[in-house]
């Protein structure tokens, strides 16, 4: 996530920043900030002599929170969604409502997957520790050779050990 904290001293109507100072500032590239412009997601706010796009402390802000929205893995199209969620409103409680679900929506997924990667989280940590034991194994890794062993068939030995180390042939793997 991208804190903007340090912002320059120009307004937020002062269009000063160039996409150098937007990709630097937010932690992107050049070739990421064109992406956005291409996609019609964010735009120049003025150009400058000879092209040069130019873009307001507003246009910063909204950058860092395409590419925070992009590290939730919301799709284009859900952002653009979000980008666009005034349009066809009429008024003040239609664009609450509206904005107001689209939150819940993406508050609960956010959830769901901060929920998913404590769990993950947690499993690749019991299979470091696992894997303490694994170090000290002498036997060679011949075919099933990891499929026998004791830690291997302990129920507390996490998946992901028993998946990707445990029997070879059970997903059709040939080793030798």
């Amino acid at each position: 996530m991208f804190s903007l904290a340090d912002t320059s001293s120009s307004t937020a109507t002062e269009a000063t920043l160039s996409t150098g100072d937007l990709a630097r500032r937010t932690g992107t590239t050049l070739r990421t900030v064109r992406f956005y412009e291409e996609a019609g997601m964010l735009k120049p706010s003025a150009v400058g002599k000879g092209g040069r796009r130019l873009y307001t402390e507003r246009d910063l802000e909204k950058l860092a929170l395409i590419a925070d929205l992009r590290e939730l893995d919301l799709s284009l199209d859900e952002i653009k969604g979000l980008l666009q969620i005034r349009e066809g409103c009429i008024d003040a409680p239609q664009l609450a409502e509206r904005f107001g679900r689209a939150l819940a929506e993406q508050l609960e997924r956010t959830r769901r997957r901060l929920a998913a990667l404590q769990r993950l989280g947690d499993e690749f940590a019991a299979a470091l520790h696992v894997l303490g034991e694994c170090r000290t194994c002498s036997t060679p890794l011949a075919q099933h050779a990891c499929s026998g062993c004791d830690v291997m068939t302990r129920e507390a030995t996490p998946r992901i050990i028993k998946v990707l180390v445990g029997d070879a042939s059970a997903d059709g793997d040939e080793r030798a």
